[in-house]
């Protein structure tokens, strides 16, 4: 019993931590929040890449690159990834077929996703349904302490 809440307290965790992260930059730079919420309203399109994000921007791919990196912290690659990711989980716990999840958020290649699913997460996409569900089942069989 300790143990599914234990994993139900994880995934919480993880969730309000990646819902932080992934909100918009505080930056001051009116060119790194317009990138931002472009790439927050195109992150299911598989081709969105910094090439395109640069041509959308009208500035060269290193500049952008280097000061996407310097208001956000991370990579637009990586801030893109993370963005799919959220929502690829959410999709999941939803109930979404893992290869629905994964095609409808961004992502062409199911390997490489489920890969990079299990680096972020520390389970594969099945794994983590089936703990969501266990950690669900526990909570709703835990009889009332009143």
């Amino acid at each position: 019993m300790y143990r599914s809440l234990l994993v139900q307290l994880t995934l919480s965790i993880r969730q309000i931590i990646g819902a932080d992260a992934l909100s918009k930059p505080e930056a001051t730079s009116p060119l790194i929040a317009s990138v931002v919420t472009y790439i927050q309203n195109h992150f299911r399109d598989p081709e969105l890449n910094v090439t395109q994000l640069a041509q959308y921007a009208y500035v060269s791919r290193e500049y952008l690159s280097r000061l996407f990196k310097e208001y956000t912290m991370q990579s637009i690659h990586a801030y893109l990834t993370d963005l799919r990711m959220q929502a690829c989980r959410q999709d999941i716990a939803d109930g979404k077929r893992v290869l629905d999840a994964c095609l409808e958020n961004g992502f062409s290649n199911y390997s490489s996703f489920v890969k990079t699913f299990r680096k972020m997460y520390g389970a594969t996409p099945q794994e983590y349904r089936s703990r969501l569900r266990s950690a669900i089942k526990a909570e709703a069989d835990r009889p009332d302490k009143a």
